[in-house]
């Protein structure tokens, strides 16, 4: 069964590779999020649940003094007698969340459409397309709403808009160079 853990802001990852090494699977789920500095786009690894690690484990009384031995475990969600527990649903979509080899995930590049709405082309939000609630394109994040132990969240997550992507392919040549003989051979054909 899946289960949630509060833990200290900052120490998730410590905590996770702590529950590893006792046989307890930990999951942080955290995106390279994109971040305009100085007039320009970067990416940075957030942490999506911020003072969350999400565990898979029997509880029972030895696996409970495992987890609440390791410092900066503050407590389980729900009490110590009876835990919340994620329902399958949310477990699976603290799974896509994950990434692969618990790795962060890449921002979903989506695709304007005419009438001011958002397709999307690739990325994790392909399975949350039903669940987004907005998209802020000028902070390049899209909003959605998913339960964790059946109370509703907005998680947000980084999006790339398709022509930021065609625009940085095209820019792959020195200065461009390369970018605009494509054009132009396009053009001519």
């Amino acid at each position: 069964m899946w289960y949630v853990i509060q833990v200290m802001t900052g120490k998730e990852d410590d905590i996770a590779g702590k529950l590893k090494e006792q046989g307890i699977r930990a999951l942080v789920p955290k995106e390279n999020r994109l971040i305009r500095s100085g007039g320009s786009w970067s990416q940075r690894e957030y942490i999506l649940f911020a003072g969350y690690v999400f565990l898979n484990m029997n509880y029972n009384a030895d696996n409970y003094y495992k987890v609440k031995g390791i410092p900066g475990v503050i407590q389980f969600l729900g009490d110590s007698r009876n835990p919340s527990r994620l329902s399958y649903l949310e477990a699976e979509w603290i799974m896509l969340l994950t990434g692969e080899n618990n790795q962060p995930i890449e921002p979903t590049v989506v695709r304007a459409l005419g009438d001011g709405n958002y397709e999307t082309v690739k990325g994790v939000l392909e399975k949350f397309e039903n669940r987004i609630i907005k998209y802020d394109k000028r902070s390049r994040k899209a909003t959605f709403e998913i339960t964790i132990c059946n109370e509703k969240k907005e998680v947000q997550l980084s999006i790339r808009l398709e022509e930021d992507e065609e625009l940085s392919l095209a820019g792959a040549g020195r200065d461009g160079a390369e970018g605009a003989a494509q054009a132009v051979l396009k053009e001519a054909t």
